[in-house]
């Protein structure tokens, strides 16, 4: 039991190193999105993709000890949360417990802030985009007609509401 308990002290410190790492992968990702540098915000998404993937292993290790600790204890797996964990080792391992909790609250923490990091620069992106396709518009001169254009005889005109060259490569 006490190997079992070890190897889920040492993945949750696993995670929690982790997703201090996906945290500052995300800061630097939204630095990257400011200044639009495309290289940093690859290689910001693929060591995301890499955490993430490492993560997930290390979650498999952490429900692993958990399911051993459930047959050990003969326990169902959905009552093995961390917290009864923690309140079941008490009596006999104060600091284990306490190990148990602190880790469970920086966990919590950090996943917290991972997602809001994530969503504000989802919404970064989607702002930017809805800017982009604006521009795009407003040099195809599809933004809005202009309905107060007059002809050299000065008669009120429609505007022009196709595509317009703005340049020749040559």
């Amino acid at each position: 039991m006490e190997r079992f308990l070890e190897q889920l002290n040492q993945a949750l410190q696993k995670l929690i190193g982790l997703h201090r790492q996906l945290l500052e992968t995300v800061r630097m990702e939204r630095e990257a999105l400011v200044h639009a540098d495309l290289k940093t915000i690859q290689e910001s998404v693929y060591a995301k993709q890499a955490l993430i993937e490492t993560v997930h292993q290390v979650e498999a290790a952490r429900m692993k000890a958990i399911a051993e600790l459930a047959l050990i204890w003969k326990k169902p797996l959905r009552e093995m949360t961390l917290s009864n964990i923690a309140i079941a080792i008490q009596g006999r391992d104060p600091k284990g417990a306490e190990q148990l909790r602190s880790a469970y609250n920086a966990l919590t923490i950090l996943i917290k802030r991972v997602t809001e990091q994530n969503d504000s620069n989802r919404v970064l992106v989607d702002r930017s985009l809805e800017h982009v396709h604006e521009m795009k518009k407003n040099v195809l001169g599809e933004s809005r007609p202009k309905t107060d254009v007059y002809s050299q005889r000065g008669q009120r005109v429609n505007g022009a509401s196709e595509a317009r060259f703005i340049s020749k490569e040559v």
